[in-house]
């Protein structure tokens, strides 16, 4: 028998997945901040285990934020207009597992100026990714927003249908003081362990530049 996605483990999923991605402050850092009991032996690096390393980050230059995919994503140009006057690349990842569920998320990052993030508000922010969404979507769960240091997220997490199969979606907005990044998130079909766990990770992988560790200096 199918483990199918039902409207209330949907809710329940993405309830978890909106507090991770949102409402904790700095998700990806916690954990690599946190002190470890014993030091790890540290294993050699070899060849091998370089080649095994397929990770992607996702960061135009000109981006403040950044997301890590499992490998390579594709990227295309996306229009507004009839006209093509009004474009930018989209990124996406897409991952199947066993044709019955998928994770699927979709990044842009636009150069915008200092003054978008002094004018959008919470609820500006919230309106906007409403009008992102409002054609995934069957109904929104809830919204969430949030303030940093050099930075404003909000985020959007609801139930969508992708064909006859139900899906979690999740959109974030993020905007900094020369970039704006946006992220649609689905998670398609029946529930999927595998599918569920790199769908989260990605979502724990997206963070401000500016919140991330100092590089190790290079010993001489």
């Amino acid at each position: 028998m199918e483990n199918k996605r039902t409207s209330k483990w949907i809710a329940a999923s993405a309830f978890g997945l909106l507090a991770m991605t949102v409402l904790v402050s700095i998700p990806a850092l916690a954990a690599e901040d946190a002190p470890k009991e014993e030091p790890a032996k540290e294993e050699a690096v070899t060849e091998e285990t370089k080649a095994e390393d397929t990770s992607y980050a996702y960061s135009p230059e000109f981006c403040e934020f950044t997301v890590t995919f499992p490998d390579e994503p594709e990227e295309a140009e996306r229009c507004d207009d009839a006209e093509k006057k009004k474009c930018y690349q989209q990124t996406t990842y897409t991952k199947v597992f066993e044709m019955s569920s998928s994770a699927n998320v979709r990044v842009i990052c636009n150069e915008i100026d200092k003054t978008v993030r002094e004018t959008y508000s919470g609820e500006i922010m919230k309106k906007t990714l409403e009008a992102m969404t409002k054609d995934s979507l069957i109904q929104t769960f809830d919204s969430a927003y949030r303030e940093e240091k050099g930075y404003k997220q909000a985020g959007l997490v609801g139930e969508g249908k992708v064909g006859k199969l139900p899906s979690i979606f999740i959109a974030q907005l993020w905007i900094g003081d020369k970039s704006a990044f946006s992220v649609e998130a689905e998670l398609i079909g029946v529930e999927n362990e595998e599918a569920d766990k790199l769908f989260s990770d990605i979502l724990r992988s997206i963070k401000f530049k500016g919140d991330a560790p100092p590089a190790a200096e290079k010993q001489e």
